[in-house]
């Protein structure tokens, strides 16, 4: 159980797939209903997810489609974060191993010449080949920096299990022998963006999702609560091996108003 803090919540970061979705785009049973009882009591909502196949504008569409509210204001994701990196940098000449869908989310910092200065790896599933990896790879032994969405090993598609960003990450690391900028969670970059927009002592902000590798190691790492669910790619031996617990263990995201009501007084 979550010890009743003096530090009074404020804020409830809430991950988008296997925690409100499942792997068919369908609401998790109560979802919808958890997020607006949620809202009802004060709460600050935000979504933070490691969904790198579309932009924010897609993912706001998906939720509404199942039936639960939100503005892009309110989505965190790696292709949000990673523009934001980008920004900020001196020089950011870009390859990209994207989906079509993200390429014109990252024009502006498209290479237009041979000087690359990183490799931006996301969902690539799309259109894969040999030849766009070893392009990558080349690009980086050349000296490009490589930048990776997300890490995550494996993920829940339409049809079961599915491989994702990270097995394409961790080719080009091995190969390289060099480690990726990761702007995902868990890395602190995408959880410090919405701690941020909500303000305040991260004490007063939860994390709930349903990865104890991402989303466990995100919050604790910022100084956020977490609260893991067991839908999506909940496991119970996985959760066992973790180093991280979470602070509160869920059936699901519908229990979620009941479970932090007593820390919302």
């Amino acid at each position: 159980m979550v010890e009743t803090s003096t530090t009074p919540l404020r804020a409830v970061l809430v991950d988008i797939q296997g925690t409100l979705l499942a792997g068919d785009g369908a609401p998790v049973a109560g979802a919808s209903a958890a997020v607006a009882r949620l809202r009802e009591t004060g709460l600050q909502v935000r979504f933070v997810t490691n969904i790198d196949s579309i932009g924010v504008t897609a993912i706001v569409s998906r939720l509404r489609q199942a039936g639960i509210a939100a503005e892009e204001s309110e989505v965190f994701s790696p292709v949000a974060a990673a523009k934001r990196f980008l920004a900020r940098l001196e020089r950011a000449r870009c390859h990209l191993l994207l989906p079509s869908e993200l390429e014109a989310e990252f024009a502006s910092f498209r290479a237009s010449g041979d000087k690359v200065d990183w490799v931006v790896v996301g969902d690539c599933r799309e259109g894969f080949t040999y030849e766009k990896l070893n392009a990558a790879f080349r690009l980086l032994r050349s000296g490009a920096e490589l930048l990776a969405l997300q890490k995550g090993r494996w993920f829940l598609g339409t049809e079961g299990p599915t491989l994702d960003t990270g097995a394409f990450v961790a080719a080009l690391e091995y190969s390289t022998n060099r480690p990726a900028h990761v702007v995902g969670k868990p890395s602190i970059e995408l959880m410090r963006m919405a701690l941020e927009d909500v303000g305040g002592d991260p004490f007063s902000v939860v994390m709930v999702g349903d990865d104890v590798c991402s989303d466990v190691p995100g919050a604790h790492a910022v100084g956020a609560r977490s609260v893991l669910v067991r839908t999506g790619k909940f496991s119970l031996a996985a959760l066992e091996r973790s180093e991280r617990k979470p602070d509160l263990l869920l059936d699901s995201v519908a229990d979620l108003p009941n479970a932090l009501s007593e820390l919302v007084l």
